[in-house]
This record gives C-alpha cells, structure tokens and sequence, in this order.
C-alpha cells in the first residue's frame, strides 16, 4: 500500500466537507492578517515571530493535500506539472507554496530594511507587490534597498565586522 493511499480515506472525508474553493478562499482571506503585521506593526515584538510560524502551521495542510492527491504528474516536465495542476487539490497546495514563500520574502523585506535602517514607509509599497506578484515585489525591494545605500551598508557592515 502506498504512503498517499493510506491518507486517501481521510483526505475523501476532509474534502467532502471542505470544497477546494472554500479552502483556496480562507486560505488567501487567511493570510492578510500576517501581511498586516509586516505592513502596519513592524517593530511589534511579535510581529516576526507570529509570521515566522506561519509556516510551520501551514506546511502540513501543503504535505496532506499535495501527497494525496492521486491525479499523478511530475515536476520534471511541463506535460507533467499542468497534469499535476489539473486537479483543484494540487492547485490549493501550490498556492500555499506560494503564500508561504511571499510571506517570507514579505518578513526578509521588513527585517532587511529594519537592518540597513531604511525607513519602513519605502518597504510597505514593496511589501504590497510581494504579496500580489511575489518576484517582482522582491526585485523592487531589491532595487529600492540599493538606490537608497542599503548594497553600500551592507558592504561597510561586512567589512567591519572582519
């Protein structure tokens, strides 16, 4: 019996009472207060940590749905990958892929400014496209930190501390 097949009574269960839509929303409803937390209270002592478990709360949720999902695929060719996101339930786990990793990026963005004392007034716009368009909210981030010094203290930092 193979490892997915074991869970598959209980994913059958979970998604009969759960449509994948009903959890799409929720999950993308879900994860706006975390958002919120990097954009309006960034320096809260809880903040980063509140953030930082977020993926710990949703990396199981990601491993049921993408483990017992039978629908098959591959990651090691486009023919396989949209097999694989064919099926709602693959969907779902990918967008939890994606809300995890934007989320990260989102908490780097607001500890690197925090770190190279940028004001938090530049991060937020960045902040606002990593939570819409994840890379290219990043590679504003990137290009803002840089036309603001942030590369320069970084390097100043570097070379004082060896």
């Amino acid at each position: 019996m193979s490892h997915a097949s074991k869970w598959q009574p209980l994913a059958k269960v979970a998604y009969s009472r759960l449509p994948m839509s009903t959890l799409f929303l929720v999950l993308n409803y879900g994860i706006l207060p975390f958002w919120a937390l990097l954009a309006f209270v960034p320096r809260w002592r809880w903040t980063q940590k509140i953030v930082g478990v977020t993926p710990l709360l949703l990396a199981p949720l990601y491993a049921f749905l993408l483990f017992t999902d039978r629908t098959g695929g591959s990651i090691f060719s486009l023919a396989g990958v949209m097999t694989a996101f064919s099926s709602p339930q693959t969907t779902v786990a990918g967008w939890i892929h994606y809300l995890i990793g934007d989320l990260f990026v989102g908490a780097w963005e607001v500890r690197d400014a925090e770190r190279l004392e940028i004001k938090h007034a530049f991060v937020v716009p960045s902040l606002i496209l990593t939570l819409m368009f994840g890379p290219i909210g990043l590679a504003s981030w990137l290009i803002l930190r840089y036309a603001l010094g942030g590369a320069r203290k970084d390097r100043t930092a570097a070379s004082n501390a060896s």
